[in-house]
């Protein structure tokens, strides 16, 4: 018998686009079954955000429609994992979890960073014109 979860239900979380690569594996060493790391969707979404976009933390939730605290302990997550698949030398397995693609319909500028939005024009007034 399972135990239910305790708290709110887990909302899925938005995110841009599915990765076309969803594995990537050492060449020099051959991996023994082990020695994977699975990255969740959302995990790269928010490295993405971040890492590689340059949006704040704040930005980053407001875009994957969570919390700050949620978002930091999703990004948190996703450094450690993916450290360990550099340093290791392990396998990297990119895989889904509960997640919800953005509607992409519109996309707006802001400074160099393109993004899209998932919300009504009025959620988030310091990016629209």
């Amino acid at each position: 018998m399972r135990c239910r979860r305790r708290g709110r239900p887990r909302l899925p979380r938005f995110i841009s686009e599915i990765p076309k690569v969803r594995e990537f594996i050492p060449r020099d060493k051959p991996v023994e079954e082990g020695e994977v790391v699975t990255l969740t969707f959302e995990e790269l979404e928010a490295i993405r955000l971040v890492d590689y976009l340059g949006f704040s933390q704040e930005e980053g939730a407001e875009l994957m429609g969570v919390s700050r605290k949620v978002f930091w302990n999703i990004l948190k997550s996703a450094r450690r994992k993916v450290s360990d698949f550099l340093i290791n030398g392990k396998v990297l397995r990119i895989e889904g979890e509960d997640y919800r693609l953005r509607e992409c319909g519109m996309y707006k500028l802001c400074g160099k960073k393109r993004y899209c939005t998932f919300k009504p024009k009025d959620h988030c007034r310091r990016f629209n014109p």
